[in-house]
């Protein structure tokens, strides 16, 4: 699993979450059973087929299964791209393009200030690239935690209050990039660092990164997250997900 950079690490620690990897390749965090809250409901989307056995939500709110669920698999990805999992993905350094998009000090800011954002109780993530071309794309999925009251018992409406106030804060922390609005999700910003295309982006209780190199034919970063939107989206109505990136 790699080492994400900025936003949340803090919290992460003191909450004692332990970093694992799945047989696919995707990245994963554990934690304890979130408690239980109220549930709210969603619209089924379109391209949805029935879920499977294991569980996908916990009271309205993914859980790690449903987060990976979310994650393209390798069946769903464009022709000759992999997941880094299966054997090097060598379109990108992935520490660089994590730094780039997630490190707010990039913007001047400080270590207490980048620990004002709240951190990630569950977290999933997933390199996938094609080396022929130089392509790939970073996805890092959460469900966050109130760093402030660790031991707060957290509801579906506290999860989506959660990744709302991340959003205005991250605008602030990231404004030396000039963020845009993305028009993608409940909310979403997108902006460019050096080598990478970056895209923070809001479904409900779901926060969502997106990193994608400035170089090359890979689908743009707001192109992986309108796909991301669709598939969590399917997971929050119960549904196992299909959406998947448009052949290049």
């Amino acid at each position: 699993m790699r080492t994400v950079v900025g936003l949340g690490i803090a919290a992460s620690v003191i909450a004692g979450t332990a970093s694992c990897s799945d047989d696919k390749g995707d990245r994963k965090a554990t934690s304890p059973k979130r408690s239980d809250g109220t549930t709210n409901s969603s619209p089924t989307p379109a391209h949805s087929s029935p879920a499977p056995a294991d569980p996908l939500l916990d009271d309205g709110v993914p859980t790690s299964d449903g987060l990976i669920a979310a994650l393209p698999k390798k069946g769903e990805l464009p022709a000759g791209w992999v997941k880094s999992g299966e054997h090097s993905v060598g379109w990108r350094d992935a520490a660089d393009a994590v730094k780039e998009g997630e490190d707010a000090a990039a913007c001047g800011a400080t270590a207490l200030e980048a620990t004002d954002l709240n951190g990630s109780e569950d977290l999933v993530g997933s390199s996938v690239g094609n080396e022929d071309k130089g392509d790939g794309a970073d996805f890092s999925l959460k469900v966050l935690m109130d760093s402030d009251n660790l031991d707060a018992e957290l509801t579906e409406p506290d999860r989506v209050k959660l990744v709302t106030e991340n959003m205005t804060r991250a605008r602030a922390l990231w404004s030396c990039f000039s963020p845009e609005e993305s028009g993608i999700g409940d909310d979403s910003l997108s902006y460019d660092t050096d080598r990478f295309t970056n895209v923070r982006m809001q479904v409900g209780p779901v926060e969502v990164f997106v990193h994608t190199p400035r170089s090359g034919d890979s689908p743009s970063a707001e192109d992986w997250a309108r796909v991301l939107e669709q598939r969590i989206r399917s997971v929050l109505a119960g549904q196992a997900p299909t959406a998947r990136i448009a052949v290049q």
